[in-house]
């Protein structure tokens, strides 16, 4: 059986909310939030990437909790990175590091092309939570066209600028699809408004899973932009890792074959489960998969009019 997987980072997180409220020592990470917006569709799916000694004692109990294969871990590192993340009432969010100190952590835990190479020949998607480097991409597309497997490119924040955009479009034409957020939008193609972001994604030519916040998300097609409201939960406690964990089921559901309206659907069903408690869902089990499906399949119903 073809397996999903899923690279970024692996951390803990301080976040100061927009309220003033703060939390500390939450497990997080994009690649984490990744693996487990896939996880709550499938059990097949792993992580490719590196760790820290510390995370025997951080992130194994979630881990081996939830029956997930350390296949493509890396121990090189002391300590996992340690993030400090503010929160803006507009829904943005900035982050510095605390381990490793400065800017340094965008360097510290990146999942290299050679680490992927090893398990490429069993993958059916690969979702990456990456910097746009056309050089690695390149070597992603090598794999891509060898082995057959599809590709996710969320694009880290730091690149999601102007002048970073020639480098975007080069990496894009080595994956099947790529995601971003509103701002993230705006920053990249100079646009004012959601309407002139689509335009310039439309031309492009490249399926996006578009987000955009308490709004909802769009999956983007060259003809046509699906959009799906917000699904609330019956607390909606943390957005921490909501992009990431939506994105990547996204991803899963258009390697599985869904239509565009779906494809959205079963992001903002694993947005609103995220979101239900500080950090990543604490246990994905037969039943919270049966939950999210039923939810999935119920939108569709209303959204598609069958």
């Amino acid at each position: 059986m073809k397996n999903y997987a899923v690279t970024g980072s692996i951390m803990l997180n301080n976040i100061k909310y927009a309220d003033g409220s703060t939390k500390e020592g939450l497990l997080g990470g994009g690649g984490l939030y990744a693996l487990s917006g896939i996880r709550l569709w499938t059990d097949q799916c792993h992580f490719v990437g590196d760790i820290g000694e510390d995370f025997e004692t951080l992130v194994a109990p979630w881990w081996d909790g939830n029956h997930i294969p350390r296949t493509g871990l890396n121990l090189c590192h002391r300590h996992c990175v340690y993030n400090q993340v503010n929160y803006e009432p507009d829904g943005r969010f900035f982050e510095h590091s605390i381990y490793p100190e400065g800017s340094a952590h965008n360097m510290y835990m990146v999942t290299h092309p050679e680490q992927i190479e090893p398990v490429a020949g069993d993958l059916k998607g690969l979702s990456m939570v990456a910097s746009a480097n056309p050089v690695e991409f390149r070597k992603i597309g090598r794999m891509r066209e060898k082995y057959g497997f599809k590709v996710m490119f969320e694009i880290n924040t730091c690149n999601c600028k102007a002048e970073f955009l020639d480098d975007i479009l080069e990496c894009l034409q080595h994956v099947d699809i790529y995601s971003v957020n509103l701002p993230e939008a705006k920053d990249i193609f100079s646009q004012e408004t959601e309407e002139g972001c689509i335009a310039a994604m439309q031309k492009i030519g490249k399926p996006c899973f578009f987000r955009v916040g308490i709004k909802g998300s769009y999956m983007v097609m060259p003809d046509k932009a699906w959009f799906v409201p917000i699904v609330r939960g019956e607390h909606d406690i943390d957005p921490t890792g909501c992009g990431n964990s939506s994105t990547a089921a996204a991803f899963f559901a258009m390697c599985e074959g869904e239509d565009p309206l779906m494809c959205a659907i079963i992001g903002n069903v694993t947005s609103c489960l995220n979101a239900q408690q500080f950090g990543p869902m604490p246990v994905m089990d037969a039943a919270l998969r049966q939950k999210a499906r039923h939810m999935a399949e119920d939108l569709y119903r209303q959204y598609s009019g069958q």
